[in-house]
């Protein structure tokens, strides 16, 4: 592009915006308003006038009356007394030479020129018999006989106002003064052509928007206009209420989903609200639906139900329901309820029929949804509750019973073993305990836990004992037989970790050694006094590899009760882990029978765990 024609460009737009903004300012100093609302007024006007924005600001700025050189051409080709249908009018006259004559008139001689007003019977009687709000208005010329507003000389019983003003607000008052957007809207070039011409005028419903100090209402209106002897007589209706309680009804019915319709049985039309045409995915035109259209959506396998219903309803008079599904035009179907009232006639006969229909299609979609999870829930409990038999049926397989002697016997001590399973089912997990005498005379004593619960739990559970109890018999060391025991865990399929706490106990020398892979540490009580055994915090099973775990050594005197346990004993949710091992120890302080099995009762007893969160197992030797 030419530098010249660029900047010609420029210069142009900037002019554009230069006479937009005088404009503003001169509708906003002319109609009392803010520029904002001056704006808008300027939209409106160019959209009345069916010009474009800068050139009604030009109209506006500079008085430029091209537009209207004929302000007398006729409206139409209607003969007298006809009611003229009005479109918008074009620039007769031109609304902002109105204002800027409104603004600057002077009304001094209103009272004057209502007083010479004489008596008009026919202004009187429209007025009276006008349902709506009507108002009979006086012109006001200048001094070369044009109309340059109009009176308000008298208004009926039922006059409604935008900006809710009272009859005798409104009398003795200019129109224009009252309603600038009279002249924005082209009423006002309208009824001096009715009041020069003759010729009743009416238009609507239109949106109608007028400004009374900076504040802008605006409804869709209906105007009628009709020539008296004295002026006109105008009456208009304002359909706000209407509007609002149709949008409060088609929003409501957006919400709900909810379509309504009424099937005329004589003309065989179906007249309907919006949101019954969505249901069906049709476009209804002017709110009338065709049946044939309607039957054309309904799924194929589901138009004998309607015909049932249909058949039902006019053989009994009475109201049905139906549901089913129609096919959207991208193959999507829809549920929809229906429920179709007939009206009958003064001889029984139905000469209407009401309609209502609702999209259901989401419930169904919910429904089937909770259907499909209640079915998978109940297979699933069906699995566990398989599995949990499993899991109970295993650990019972695995672990001896105490109860019935299972227990093996070892060289030094005197023992007692409880093995409590986890009362919820759901919560069986895997702990497990090992006693074994040695070849070499010492006494193997061990208590784990596969960390977990369920099936996966029992069978890591028993790899690990059974894995234990063959390496036992190396003779090695607690330390070396927990990193065997770690190397084991770490090669599970599939993964898995656990705890545990594996001891020798030497008879001969009284010498515990013992070793422990993240387990809480066995408790010691000796003439009254319990604590637990100190030693360094080694990783549990599974979570280190190759890990050296270090034995530690502590030797025992006749009479030492030493208790290895599980985490379900001690461990509480609103506590830490060694506050549950120093009740413990305090239990066992006030423990008056040394004997093992009378420590394990007092313990369980006193000491309050949670039987149905987690297994628990207690151990306790009792050195001879």
């Amino acid at each position: 592009m030419p530098m010249s024609a660029e900047l010609a460009g420029v210069g142009d737009g900037a002019r554009e915006r230069a006479v937009l903004a005088e404009a503003r300012v001169v509708l906003a100093d002319r109609l009392g308003c803010p520029s904002g609302e001056a704006l808008q007024h300027l939209i409106w006007l160019a959209r009345d006038l069916d010009l474009e924005l800068d050139e009604a600001a030009a109209l506006v700025v500079e008085g430029d009356r091209a537009v209207a050189e004929n302000p007398d051409a006729p409206v139409g080709g209607v003969g007298r007394g006809a009611v003229v249908a009005e479109a918008p009018p074009a620039a007769e006259p031109v609304a902002e030479e109105l204002l800027r004559r409104v603004a600057a008139a002077d009304t001094a001689q209103d009272a004057v020129i209502l007083a010479s007003v004489q008596d008009d019977p026919g202004a009187r009687a429209v007025l009276d018999a006008s349902l709506t709000s009507a108002a009979h208005l006086v012109p006001v010329r200048d001094a070369d006989g044009r109309v340059v507003d109009f009176l308000y000389a008298g208004v009926n019983a039922s006059v409604d106002d935008l900006f809710e003003r009272a009859p005798d607000e409104l009398v003795g008052r200019r129109l224009l003064r009252i309603e600038p957007g009279a002249a924005l809207s082209g009423l006002f070039a309208a009824y001096v052509r009715v009041l020069e011409g003759g010729e009743p005028f009416v238009r609507g419903p239109f949106l109608y928007s007028s400004a009374r100090d900076g504040v802008t209402r605006a409804s869709r209106m209906t105007v009628r206009c009709v020539p008296v002897r004295t002026g006109v007589v105008v009456s208009w209706r304002y359909l706000r209420g209407e509007d609002r309680m149709r949008w409060r009804l088609e929003r409501a019915e957006r919400l709900v989903a909810i379509g309504f319709a009424e099937w005329d049985l004589a003309t065989g039309r179906i007249t309907g609200s919006p949101q019954m045409a969505a249901n069906y995915g049709l476009d209804a035109v002017d709110g009338t639906l065709v049946p044939d259209e309607l039957g054309a959506v309904i799924h194929g396998e589901d138009r004998e139900l309607i015909s049932e219903g249909l058949r039902t309803l006019f053989a009994r008079r009475e109201p049905v329901e139906v549901e089913h599904r129609v096919v959207l035009p991208s193959g999507r179907q829809r549920h929809l309820w229906v429920f179709a009232e007939p009206v009958l006639d003064a001889s029984g006969r139905p000469v209407t029929i009401n309609l209502v229909s609702q999209d259901i299609t989401r419930r169904r979609g919910v429904e089937r949804a909770l259907a499909r999870t209640r079915r998978e829930i109940l297979r699933q409990q069906a699995l566990n509750a398989q599995e949990r038999r499993v899991t109970a049926t295993l650990r019972r397989a695995i672990l001896p019973d105490p109860e019935s002697g299972g227990v093996r016997r070892l060289p030094g001590v005197r023992i007692a073993v409880r093995s409590l399973a986890a009362e919820s089912e759901a919560r069986i997990g895997g702990d497990w305990f090992a006693t074994r005498s040695l070849p070499d005379g010492r006494a193997l004593m061990a208590v784990g836990d596969a960390a977990g619960h369920g099936l996966p739990a029992a069978a890591a559970m028993a790899r690990m004992r059974n894995g234990l109890l063959g390496m036992a018999y190396t003779g090695r060391s607690p330390g070396r037989l927990v990193g065997w025991l770690n190397d084991l865990v770490g090669d599970l399929e599939p993964a898995a970790t656990g705890t545990a706490v594996v001891a020798h106990f030497e008879p001969q020398s009284r010498y515990l050694e013992w070793a422990s892979a993240g387990h809480p540490p066995p408790v010691l009580l000796r003439d009254g006094r319990a604590g637990p055994l100190a030693a360094e915090a080694d990783p549990l099973l599974g979570a280190v590899p190759d890990y050296d775990y270090g034995t530690n050594s502590t030797l025992l005197k006749p009479g030492d009760l030493v208790l290895f346990y599980t985490d379900g004993l001690v461990e509480r949710r609103d506590a830490d882990l060694e506050d549950g091992i120093a009740r413990l120890s305090e239990i066992l302080c006030e423990c008056e029978d040394p004997e093992p099995d009378a420590v394990l009762d007092r313990v369980l007893e006193r000491i309050e765990h949670d039987r149905s969160a987690d297994d628990t197992t207690l151990f306790a030797f009792r050195v001879v």
